[in-house]
């Protein structure tokens, strides 16, 4: 009898354009690819973003759907399970003065910036240029963190004040933070504990630092699978064959 093999997606840069809805063409062709096989979602995101950006069809095809850095866990409807954590009030102080002295020209908008620190179940994610900026503010801002490491000096600044905690980051504007180890290994973990087999997991922020390398490591160091980058939905279906 063969060995099962389970495959684990990012989502957002993976299966998605960031924070943008899965397109049809792409939704039609996985799903095709997605037939008999165990599939599960990994996801930086709270289950609302989920549901947003992948449609329900896809998500109805998955064994399960990892969330918030896999701090929560649906099958189906099911909660399996989900962690919780307060942040430290200091950290919250850290964060909004990062924010007030960011050096990237943010564009006035109207109706706000939008949260810069938002809770999610066992993590919290942060961004100096607030939840509400648009498509080309993010691509503008990914662009100049490009050049300038602001996200990267960030988290060197805060590892240094709060060892106790993760600090990953994720998508084109964000950090994600959370205790030690709640990261998005634990999804793999999981997989391993209670199905086992093979994992193959797919993700566009594998390198050192980025919010999928905790999960790449931990199959490399268990040699229970394998993990691929890529930088857009397109080469995600490059990459199966589709």
């Amino acid at each position: 009898m063969s060995e099962s093999t389970h495959y684990l997606f990012d989502i957002d840069g993976t299966l998605t354009e960031p924070r943008k809805k899965m397109s049809s063409k792409f939704s039609k062709s996985f799903r095709g690819w997605m037939e008999n096989k165990s599939v599960f979602l990994v996801a930086g995101s709270d289950l609302d973003k989920v549901n947003e950006q992948v449609c329900q069809k896809v998500i109805n095809e998955c064994e399960g759907v990892f969330c918030s850095m896999a701090n929560q866990f649906w099958m189906g409807k099911n909660l399996v399970y989900e962690n919780e954590w307060t942040p430290d009030p200091h950290l919250r102080e850290c964060l909004i003065g990062f924010q007030m002295y960011t050096k990237f020209p943010i564009r006035p908008k109207r109706g706000g910036r939008g949260k810069i620190i938002e809770l999610r179940p066992g993590m919290l994610n942060f961004t100096t240029i607030g939840r509400n900026a648009d498509a080309e503010e993010r691509h503008r801002y990914y662009d100049w963190d490009t050049k300038n490491g602001e996200r990267k000096s960030i988290v060197e600044q805060l590892e240094e004040s709060f060892p106790k905690l993760d600090f990953r980051i994720g998508g084109q504007i964000s950090i994600d933070i959370q205790p030690k180890g709640f990261n998005k290994c634990q999804a793999s973990r999981w997989v391993r504990e209670n199905l086992g087999g093979k994992m193959v997991f797919i993700g566009d922020s594998c390198h050192k630092g980025g919010n999928d390398y905790d999960l790449c490591l931990d199959i490399k160091e268990h040699k229970d699978g394998e993990f691929h980058q890529v930088d857009s939905p397109s080469e995600t279906l490059k990459m199966l064959g589709i």
